[in-house]
């Protein structure tokens, strides 16, 4: 039977679609046959984007002595950048599915960070960490199927992902140990997403799309020393399976490609050399008055930390203990947008737009140390950036069916912050909310499907004011520490794309140039 349902599944997908054109009237159908933009054909582009996951790393030790062991594992949030080129072909069939097969390849900064440094008077009460693991590049292989709706192309996309995995040091906060090493592998997995490709022109369109990326651990070989005797330590440690989400736009050329009518009157000047005439074009569409959307994304940062505790006055004085951390940030956000559109002239478009947004962006290091004989270590950082939102002016330039633009405006948004820290006997607490300001800017692009329905992509960097406050512990036997904890700003690279509908949508501005 499978047999079967594949063969009227293949039928379908190749066979064309006719059954509007029997009942259509005749103008229907001459608008049918009017050509769409063909994606047939090689392409090559480039791509940005933004990206991270959740990676866990683990390490194990054992000594010639008797009964001596160090096991430990990290889980950190990755997030990072990454930039490269794309190649491809299309075959678009008759009934406007398109097929094709892509390949690209990436440099990346998407890693996992976990640096922090601990002081202290009491000399054994002493530690240093600084671990990291993440993608250095990565290339994939997939198969496309999409479909042509004039000039936007939806489609899914799936394959093969390889790339180098890298990790050094160790998320090792004991007093009593060292540990160092490094590995550098590359790796192969798989990956899926989806996106869309927006025909610009005959040749040259952009692109929006979501990839997920999954790739196999990768390890190496471990050393240490006890402080205490210098008893040798050996063993392993590594990173394991890494999922990565990636955000990513691009613009790709097409060598091949027949334009509709309307987009060789669009490109004409520019053939014929007249650049002004292309850029004084009128705009297709009246971006003015109201309107509303929804949006999905990506973003992250590096968020650092400091703290300070000492003991009351009275209390073994001259203990204290300072540390220093410095974390990747990563995760998903979502929300709404409403704003309003003005056309100053032909061209020249001022906006004013405010969003919220729902967020899952976390600067994350949760790590456990066993010291067998030595005693334990425990340490468990976590900020979240619950919810944001922003109030943006924006100057864009309308050029046929595309507003590319800039804003930037005011931001705010609420973070929660969580620090237990175990060491040795030594503790720093704090648990608590805080709202916080500052100021958010960035570009993006939105693209008119018909008179209302319009599809965007964006990049915002968002900037909220640090946070402080009390910090508090003890130390063996049972001092206690008291103190402060402050960050550096929180911060947030945001690649998002989304939707907008504009209420009571219009063609192209009347201006006296039109007569």
């Amino acid at each position: 039977m499978n047999k079967y349902v594949l063969s009227a599944a293949l039928a379908l997908l190749f066979t064309p679609v006719r059954a509007a054109d029997l009942s259509a009237p005749e103008e229907t159908q001459a608008q049918q046959a009017k050509p769409l933009p063909r994606w047939t054909g090689f392409y090559l582009g480039f791509t940005r984007g933004f990206g991270g996951g959740v990676l866990d790393s683990g390490l194990g030790l054992v000594s010639p002595a008797p009964g001596v062991t160090v096991t430990g594992g990290s889980t950190n949030r990755a997030s990072g950048f990454s930039a490269g080129g794309v190649v491809g072909y299309n075959y678009q069939l008759p009934n406007y599915f398109i097929l094709g097969a892509e390949t690209d390849l990436q440099w990346s900064d998407i890693r996992a960070s976990s640096q922090f440094t601990r002081f202290s008077s009491i000399p054994g009460f002493l530690a240093n960490s600084d671990s990291a693991a993440g993608l250095t590049w990565y290339g994939t292989v997939r198969g496309r199927i999409g479909y042509s709706i004039g000039r936007v192309m939806p489609y899914v996309t799936g394959g093969l992902v390889y790339g180098q995995l890298q990790t050094q040091g160790t998320p090792l906060p004991g007093a009593n140990s060292i540990s160092v090493g490094s590995a550098s592998e590359m790796r192969t997995g798989w990956t899926m997403g989806g996106g869309a490709d927006i025909a610009i022109t005959k040749n040259l369109s952009a692109r929006s799309e979501y990839l997920y990326m999954s790739l196999p651990s990768v390890g190496a070989q471990a050393v240490g020393a006890l402080q205490l005797g210098g008893a040798p330590l050996a063993g392993s440690f590594g990173a394991y399976p890494f999922g990565v989400h990636t955000v990513r736009g691009g613009l790709n050329y097409r060598f091949a490609g027949v334009a509709d009518e309307e987009t060789s009157e669009q490109l004409q000047p520019l053939l014929n050399g007249d650049i002004s005439g292309f850029l004084t074009a009128l705009p297709a569409r009246d971006w003015s008055g109201f309107y509303a959307g929804v949006n999905a994304g990506y973003g992250g940062d590096v968020l650092r930390e400091y703290a300070t505790l000492l003991t009351p006055a009275g209390l073994k004085p001259g203990v204290g203990l300072t540390t220093y951390a410095a974390d990747r940030t990563g995760g998903f956000v979502g929300g709404g947008q409403i704003g309003y559109n003005y056309h100053l002239s032909q061209h020249f478009v001022l906006g004013v737009e405010t969003d919220a947004q729902w967020s899952g962006i976390t600067a994350q290091n949760e790590s456990g140390v066993l010291e067998t004989g030595y005693g334990g270590v425990s340490n468990n950082n976590r900020t979240s950036l619950n919810w944001f939102g922003t109030t943006r002016a924006r100057l864009g330039f309308a050029q046929r069916e595309m507003l590319a633009y800039i804003t930037g405006g005011v931001a705010y948004g609420e973070i929660d912050h969580r620090s237990i820290q175990g060491q040795d006997g030594g503790l720093i607490g704090n648990v608590s909310s805080y709202a916080r300001a500052g100021w958010a800017a960035g570009a993006g692009a939105d693209y008119a499907m018909t008179a209302d329905l319009s599809l965007r992509a964006e990049y915002l960097y968002v900037s909220l004011a640090g946070l402080s406050g009390p910090a508090s512990g003890f130390v063996v036997p049972g001092a206690p520490l008291l103190g402060q904890f402050s960050t550096g700003s929180v911060t947030n690279n945001i690649m998002r794309v989304g939707v907008n509908w504009k209420f009571g949508g219009a063609e192209a501005p009347s201006t006296t140039a039109d007569e």
